[in-house]
């Protein structure tokens, strides 16, 4: 079964389209998937959205994050509740392509251990991304890039999809906040995971507000970085020199 965990906070306005499209979508792929909303603390009427479309959505449930709220703790809370075989990660505003997930998970289907998206390739389509986040984006992914020997260029990007082994492998996951995209990004890569990239749609919300502080995601990613770096490369080296 493919879980999609969708962290939500203040979504009442963009939600029920969200899980619609996703909803139709999967149906109509005849996936066997949930869809799992973890309220992040939200303060309006995003959980009575989710109670009525739990009557109408079989495959739809939502968990309430009791802990520290930030995008990527809301993440973390699903990943503790998802019970499918593989994970998606998948925004709440509607920005993610409902046809991009279904080719993550044919992905997985034949037998790559992570579906990666990318939205810096050829056939990729974006609108409307904001200039100044789209440069912190290209720098925080190169900078990734050059750290990891890695020709992928989009780790900054939470839509992605996971077999439950690689997630199990990636504990434990520290992020708070967007930054959860990249540890979760390169910690799968450091286990050697087989993934896949395929491009990415993604369009600007149509609806509430954006939690995305640019400033303040740049010193994350960066020490992010440097945490991954220092976890899966620079550790076990230095413990294979102490033996």
């Amino acid at each position: 079964m493919l879980s999609v965990v969708i962290p939500a906070y203040n979504e009442e306005h963009t939600i029920g389209e969200s899980i619609e499209s996703l909803a139709t979508a999967l149906d109509l792929a005849q996936f066997d998937y949930e869809l799992l909303v973890v309220n992040d603390g939200s303060s309006d009427g995003t959980e009575r959205v989710l109670i009525e479309l739990e009557g109408t959505y079989p495959a739809l449930r939502h968990v309430n994050n009791q802990g520290r709220h930030g995008f990527g703790h809301a993440v973390r809370c699903g990943l503790t509740h998802y019970r499918g075989s593989a994970v998606a990660v998948v925004m709440a505003d509607g920005s993610d392509s409902p046809a991009d997930l279904i080719a993550y998970y044919r992905s997985i289907g034949e037998g790559y251990e992570c579906a990666f998206g990318s939205r810096y390739i050829a056939g990729a389509r974006v609108e409307e991304y904001p200039r100044l986040k789209w440069m912190v984006n290209r720098m925080g992914n190169w900078l990734a890039a050059s750290l990891f020997r890695e020709r992928y260029n989009d780790f900054t990007n939470p839509f992605k999809c996971y077999r439950r082994e690689i997630v199990d492998g990636m504990q434990p996951l520290v992020s708070g906040q967007f930054n959860l995209a990249i540890e979760m990004s390169l910690k799968a890569v450091a286990q050697g995971a087989r993934y896949s990239v395929s491009p990415n749609s993604w369009r600007s919300r149509t609806g509430g507000r954006s939690t995305f502080k640019v400033f303040a995601q740049m010193s994350l990613y960066i020490q992010t970085l440097i945490y991954c770096f220092v976890v899966t490369k620079l550790a076990p080296r230095l413990g294979r020199s102490a033996r």
